[in-house]
């Protein structure tokens, strides 16, 4: 492969790339849509269906992913160019990575206006708003929030601009030094607020929610769900984990690194789960209020409890972080192609698409006030851009990604990727991902087509 088309840089350890996977996947889908998700699905049947998922899907996807990556050392687009040179694939195989890239700016294009729903509470916080609110009131500010499209767009343009300040530096050396910055004190933050939550919530009734379940709960409609979670939470599909992997070292054990990867965005879900459930319980309100649960219900909580406009300024502002961290990830793929293939520096290459994704985030945003009559298929276009990518087109991504690695590149070559000391290991992430993973999402992607 030409030099001037390779990626430039390692990861200087092992602990740089965990950290960085790890923030493009702790993001708005663990902190933000989690324990809405667990609200409406029946609680425990859904976190049970979940962590399966992970298991027989998320996890081996992942790893082939990421040992796709890492086999060329290229951005996503000239690594399948590169194999196609090779004859290991059709050239038609390339429109892969082209989708993921498209599925990363569809979401961050929604994605950065939720973000900005953060920092405008994050501002009222600060400003005291939400001191002895009730739930009606924290409805009117949510609703005038979304009902007033300039202040939805002044919070989308600061969020957008982070986006591409960050993106706009080195992989290796920028967003190494923000994720070993922003990543453990997101973490910290959400342990603390667990206690805290535990202490002053009703935490008995919310373990009994989140760990317990009846079969019967376990409907087609949860396990759908649970599996477009289960991809939106680990950034499956959308190429940054394919771009992040190309700078790993061949010495770092990927199923280890990816294991580690699944374990710490696990853990974040859960914990913002015991963050959220404890208060919302503690209020009588009703769990299965959906999207708004974070930005209508806890407020209620944070404006009542003691120290409550303290925390809930803490836990927007976590809001901002774990987004920040996870929007970083969604550019990556267009910018690291557009940087190597044509020499176009990453600042410019992030800029240029950061205007594309704020122009479709502005009309995400007026779906919600000006343009709400405006429906595809049934749904605005802000909810139709959430369900087509999480229900169907990420899944569907990842479906032929599997195929891809499972069926179409040599086991040689996978077994050279995947590093492990002992061979049942590998046997074992081969078969899963042929023969269960792949089938699992066949049936997914044609539910997700049915269900929207």
């Amino acid at each position: 492969m030409p030099e001037s088309r390779c990626m430039q840089g390692i990861w200087s350890s092992p602990w740089l790339f965990i950290l960085a996977a790890s923030g493009s996947a702790v993001g708005l889908g663990n902190i933000w849509k989690f324990p809405y998700m667990v609200g409406e699905n029946g609680g425990g049947a859904f976190l049970f269906v979940y962590l399966l998922c992970l298991l027989l899907v998320g996890l081996p996807v992942l790893i082939a992913e990421v040992a796709l990556g890492r086999s060329v050392r290229s951005n996503p687009i000239d690594t399948i160019n590169d194999l196609h040179e090779r004859h290991i694939v059709t050239k038609g195989w390339v429109f892969v990575p082209y989708l993921a890239g498209l599925a990363g700016f569809l979401i961050l294009s929604f994605y950065s206006v939720i973000a900005g729903w953060a920092l405008a509470f994050f501002e009222r916080s600060l400003k005291g708003v939400f001191k002895g609110v009730t739930k009606d009131e924290t409805q009117g500010i949510f609703s005038t929030l979304v009902g007033t499209p300039t202040e939805m767009l002044a919070w989308h343009s600061v969020f957008v601009l982070l986006v591409i300040l960050c993106v706009g530096q080195s992989v290796t050396r920028g967003l190494a030094m923000l994720v070993k910055i922003l990543l453990p004190v997101l973490i910290v933050m959400l342990f603390g607020l667990s206690i805290y939550s535990s202490i002053v919530g009703d935490f008995d009734k919310t373990v009994s929610f989140l760990f317990s379940w009846n079969w019967n709960q376990i409907t087609p409609d949860v396990v759908l769900a649970a599996v477009g979670h289960a991809f939106f939470s680990l950034s499956i599909g959308m190429g940054g984990m394919f771009a992040y992997a190309a700078y790993m070292s061949k010495h770092m054990s990927i199923a280890r690194a990816c294991t580690i990867v699944v374990g710490v965005d696990t853990l974040v879900a859960i914990l913002a789960g015991l963050v959220v459930l404890p208060l919302v319980f503690s209020l009588n309100i009703d769990v299965d209020t959906g999207p708004s649960l974070t930005f209508v219900s806890l407020p209620v909580a944070f404006g009542r409890l003691p120290g409550g406009l303290f925390v809930g300024a803490i836990f927007f502002l976590l809001l901002i972080l774990a987004a920040l961290t996870s929007a970083i990830s969604m550019l990556e793929l267009f910018v690291s192609w557009l940087h190597e293939r044509f020499y176009v520096s990453r600042l410019k290459a992030a800029f240029g698409l950061g205007v594309g994704v704020w122009l479709l985030g502005f009309i995400s945003l007026l779906s919600l006030n000006e343009w709400k009559d405006i429906h595809i298929f049934g749904f605005i276009i802000f909810d139709f851009l959430d369900k087509f990518t999480s229900l169907i087109l990420l899944p569907m991504i990842a479906l032929l990604l599997s195929v891809l690695v499972a069926l179409r590149i040599p086991r040689n070559m996978l077994e050279n990727e995947l590093i492990t000391r002992n061979p049942k290991h590998f046997k074992w992430w081969y078969n899963v991902l042929k023969f269960c993973s792949i089938p699992i999402m066949v049936v997914i992607t044609v539910g997700g087509w049915i269900g929207v």
